[in-house]
C-alpha cells in the first residue's frame, strides 16, 4: 500500500488537468478535492486511505475537476484588470515589451505598465503588478488632493484635528481616533468630490462627537446639507481595486 508521509505533500501530474497537489492530513475525516483559481487542484487524503485509491478517485472526478477549472477561469477573466483602467487622474495602459522585468512609468495622465511579451496580461503575476500599480496611483492622487481639502473643510467649519494619515484602508473610508488623528483611505479617490467632502466632514465631526449618536448626525447634517442621503450614496461604492 502506497502512502504519503504525514508531513509531506507531493505533486502528481494528471493529463488534461495539470499538476495536482496531494497532501495527507491525519485529521481529515474524508478524501476531498478542491479547485482554486490560483493555487490549482488540491487533494487531501486522510490517514486510512492509500495513495493509489486516492488517485483512482481523482481520475473518476476528472470531468468535474476540468469543469470547475473552466468555471473558475471565466470568473478570473471577468474580474481581470484590463488596459484602460481609469483612476481619478490616470489611465493604466498595458505595454508588452521585450524587457525581462515589469515596471510602471507615469507620463502625465498615462500610467504605462511595461511587462514581458512572453507573459499573458491575465496571468497572476501581471494582474498583481497591475493591482499594486493602481494602488500606487490612488495613493499618489490622494496625497495630492486630500491634505489640502481636509484643511479647507476644517477651517471652514471650525474643526481642529491632530494629524492626517492617508493609508491603503480597505475596511472603511476613514476613521478618527480618540486623539483626533484622522485616517483616510486612498480609495476616496474613487468617489465624486461631494462624497469625498462628506467622508472628510464625517471624520472631522468625530473630533467633537465620538459616537454616532443624535448629536453627531445633527451636526453632520447641518454642515453637509444631507448627511443621511450622502451616506446612502457612499454605500453604493466599494474600496479596493
Amino acid at each position: 500500500m502506497s502512502l504519503i508521509s504525514k508531513s509531506k505533500s507531493s505533486l502528481w501530474h494528471l493529463p488534461g488537468v495539470g499538476d495536482i497537489n496531494i497532501k495527507r492530513n491525519p485529521k481529515a475525516k474524508r478524501l476531498s478535492i478542491s479547485v482554486h483559481p490560483h493555487n490549482g487542484v488540491r487533494v487531501t487524503i486522510p490517514s486510512y486511505i492509500s495513495l493509489s485509491i486516492a488517485k483512482n478517485f481523482v481520475e473518476q472526478k476528472k470531468e468535474w475537476i476540468v469543469s470547475k477549472q473552466h468555471e473558475l477561469a471565466k470568473r478570473v477573466d471577468s474580474k481581470a484588470i484590463t488596459s484602460g483602467y481609469k483612476t481619478r487622474e490616470h489611465e493604466l495602459i498595458f505595454v508588452p515589451t521585450n524587457e525581462p522585468r515589469i515596471r510602471l512609468a507615469i507620463e502625465s495622465s498615462k500610467a504605462l505598465l511595461y511587462y514581458p511579451v512572453s507573459i499573458s496580461n491575465t496571468s497572476s503575476e501581471i494582474q498583481e503588478a497591475a493591482r499594486v500599480s493602481i494602488e500606487n496611483l490612488y495613493r499618489l492622487e490622494a496625497k495630492r488632493y486630500l491634505p489640502h481639502r481636509v484643511d479647507q473643510l476644517a477651517t471652514q467649519h471650525n474643526f481642529k484635528y491632530n494629524a492626517l494619515r492617508i493609508k491603503n484602508i480597505k475596511s472603511r473610508w476613514g476613521s478618527c481616533s480618540g486623539q483626533n488623528n484622522i485616517n483616510l483611505s486612498i480609495y476616496l479617490m474613487k468617489l465624486p468630490n461631494d462624497l469625498i467632502d462628506y467622508i472628510i466632514l464625517h471624520e472631522l465631526t468625530h473630533t467633537i462627537h465620538k459616537n454616532h449618536g443624535p448629536n453627531f448626525w445633527k451636526h453632520l447634517d447641518r454642515i453637509s446639507g444631507n448627511a443621511k442621503g450622502l451616506n446612502a450614496r457612499v454605500k453604493k461604492y466599494r474600496t479596493g481595486v
